[in-house]
């Protein structure tokens, strides 16, 4: 394949790899310097020293941050030595600069050169599609793989994970556990777009071709739902059923807002919409038959938007159904802020359609979190809709009628009470990644007791 390799990644590969990585393309810091840490290790029982390969790491805004950085804060804390190899911070196109990285953790952080290919090989705006095979941030390989291997040495590395859905990620991970002979997991926050979305079949040969290396060559592949991981075992069933583990996404333990009542019910969408997977008709439809029959108006309620589009966007469909009086869009916020919203709102509301069925929204911990009544949108049967379904406080609907139902029932005050406090820090991103922790211990020994 010709990706597959920097030494068979063409002509603009090696002419990158030649011009750009030197220990100027990289600021030094970045490269092999880390600051020293006081903190204590856990007792020692193998190999702690782990690499962490993830494009997106703060300061970038995206909801594939959270992840990554708090496996890596989290592990840090229970004892292991997180090396986290990402890409260089200009690759990044919305920052967050209110998430301060502890010092420890900051010092563990590498950035190899990255480019993003569209732009990079454009002409007058445009690229062929081929180029951005099999993501559009292939370039980052070339130099991620030299360091990742400088890191691997000095850092007598034991351990390597990956994360997608930056594909060349998992490309960088087989690569170094190939060299290095390293246990190495693979973690997939969503199946490959093209084993969900029937509209996503570009290239899909490819994509397929490099799933099945990766899946081939990885000790584990962890998947973010039970649905994701049945699927994988499924399609590839002639890997061990064990091969294919999940762990959850979970909620940032943060410091609960002090309570508030809003002065009307406000119920609140935090992150992205699409039009194919979150679509937001059909609640439009029903907020303009709740008005009609005066169960809704300006004084009473509001749905707001946070983060979603700009208010133009929807400008058309809200003046037609008449409810522009009652849907607000918000611009998106820092972390912290946006989950402090999620805990004073009188409700949140979770949006997966049918195309979504195997994935679980990062945003659906915040919201367990935050104790607040629930509305979700999702498909019966659907990984999301199985969580909800061990949520008390929780309504879980999908056609228009219940959409209804639910927000008249919201209106009433007619909810249960939110899980206990102990049942709710399962679902936290620390329980997380104490069961990552557990996996990479696992792989460890086996990996020991075989050499």
């Amino acid at each position: 394949m010709w990706f597959y390799d920097p030494c068979t990644a063409g002509i603009a590969g090696e002419r990158l790899m030649q011009r750009d990585f030197h220990p100027d393309a990289v600021p030094q810091h970045d490269m092999l310097q880390p600051e020293p840490t006081n903190i204590s290790p856990a007792p020692f029982s193998g190999n702690r020293n782990v690499l962490l390969i993830a494009l997106e790491m703060p300061p970038a805004r995206s909801a594939g941050v959270q992840r990554p950085y708090r496996f890596a804060e989290y592990l840090l804390e229970l004892g292991w030595n997180p090396i986290v190899l990402t890409a260089s911070s200009d690759i990044y196109q919305r920052f967050d600069h209110e998430l301060q990285i502890p010092t420890a953790l900051a010092g563990r952080i590498y950035r190899a050169k990255a480019y993003d290919a569209s732009r990079l090989f454009s002409i007058a705006g445009r690229s062929p599609d081929w180029l951005a095979l099999p993501d559009r941030y292939w370039p980052w390989y070339l130099h991620a793989t030299k360091l990742g291997q400088q890191l691997i040495q000095q850092f007598d590395i034991g351990c390597i994970w990956s994360t997608y859905p930056v594909l060349t990620a998992h490309l960088i991970g087989r690569k170094l556990s190939k060299t290095n002979n390293l246990p190495w997991i693979a973690d997939f926050r969503d199946p490959i777009q093209c084993h969900y979305n029937p509209a996503y079949q570009h290239f899909n040969t490819v994509n397929r071709y490099l799933e099945r290396k990766i899946v081939q060559s990885a000790s584990k592949v962890c998947t973010t739902s039970n649905e994701a991981a049945q699927l994988y075992r499924s399609i590839y069933p002639e890997q061990a059923s064990d091969k294919f583990c999940v762990i959850e996404n979970g909620f940032v333990p943060l410091p609960v807002a002090t309570a508030a009542v809003p002065d009307k019910i406000t119920l609140l969408y935090s992150g992205a919409l699409y039009g194919n997977g979150r679509d937001i008709n059909g609640i439009f439809r029903v907020l303009q038959q709740l008005k009609q029959q005066h169960l809704i108006h300006q004084q009473n309620f509001v749905l707001r938007f946070r983060g979603s589009a700009k208010p133009e966007r929807y400008a058309k469909e809200l003046a037609a159904h008449d409810i522009a009086d009652l849907v607000e869009f918000a611009p998106a916020i820092a972390f912290e802020q946006a989950v402090a919203e999620m805990q004073q709102c009188s409700a949140n509301m979770l949006i997966q359609d049918e195309i979504f069925k195997y994935q679980i929204p990062g945003k659906l911990y915040d919201y367990i979190q935050s104790q607040k009544p629930l509305l979700a949108i999702c498909p019966d049967g659907s990984a999301t809709a199985n969580v909800c379904r061990t949520l008390p406080n929780c309504w879980r609907v999908w056609q228009d009628a219940e959409l209804a139902t639910a927000i008249s029932a919201l209106l009433a005050g007619h909810f249960r009470e939110p899980l206990d406090t102990a049942t709710a820090n399962s679902y936290s991103r620390r329980a997380r990644t104490v069961q990552l922790a557990s996996l990479m211990q696992s792989l460890l020994l086996e990996y020991t007791q075989n050499h």
